[in-house]
C-alpha cells in the first residue's frame, strides 16, 4: 500500500511539472470522489463501485494548488480540473468531516453547483492535515 501511494504521489508531482517546470510540489493529497465508501460498498458492491468514482490528486506547491482527476481502475492524473493561487485556495474548501477510517473533504470546484465530496483514506490523513494547515482551513 505504501509503495502504491508513493507511486501515485510521484505521478501527481510529474503531472504538475509537465504543466509548469517552475513549480515545486510540496504536498500531494490523494482522494476519491463519490458518496461514503461504506454506502458505495453496501449498495453497489465493490466492483461496480470502482466505475462510479474518480481518483483526485491535489498537489500543493509554493504558489498554487493543482487539482487533477483520473480513472479509479488505473489511477493516474489524467485531466487537470483546476489551478488556484495558494492565497485563494482556502476558498475551495466548503467543509471537512474527519473520521477514523475515511475523511470527507468538500471542495467548491468551478462549474459545479454543489461542493464535490472527496474521500480521503486514513492512510493519507497526515497529508490532509498538512493540506488544511497550508491553506489555513479550520477543521470541522
Amino acid at each position: 500500500m505504501a509503495d502504491q501511494k508513493l507511486d501515485l504521489q510521484s505521478q501527481a508531482r510529474r503531472a504538475v511539472l509537465r504543466l509548469d517546470r517552475t513549480e515545486r510540489p510540496r504536498l500531494v493529497l490523494l482522494a476519491i470522489s463519490g458518496p461514503s465508501q461504506y454506502l458505495l460498498g453496501a449498495l453497489f458492491g465493490g466492483l461496480l463501485g470502482l466505475f462510479l468514482v474518480k481518483s483526485y490528486f491535489i498537489s500543493v506547491t509554493d504558489r498554487s494548488v493543482f487539482i487533477h482527476r483520473g480513472p479509479r481502475l488505473n489511477p493516474h492524473p489524467q485531466e487537470l480540473v483546476h489551478v488556484v493561487p495558494l492565497a485563494d485556495a482556502g476558498r475551495l474548501i466548503s467543509r471537512v468531516k474527519l473520521g477514523r477510517s475515511w475523511n470527507a473533504l468538500f471542495l467548491n470546484l468551478p462549474g459545479r453547483a454543489r461542493p464535490t465530496r472527496l474521500n480521503v483514506s486514513f492512510h493519507s490523513r497526515s497529508e490532509l492535515d498538512g493540506f488544511l494547515r497550508k491553506l489555513g482551513a479550520i477543521q470541522a
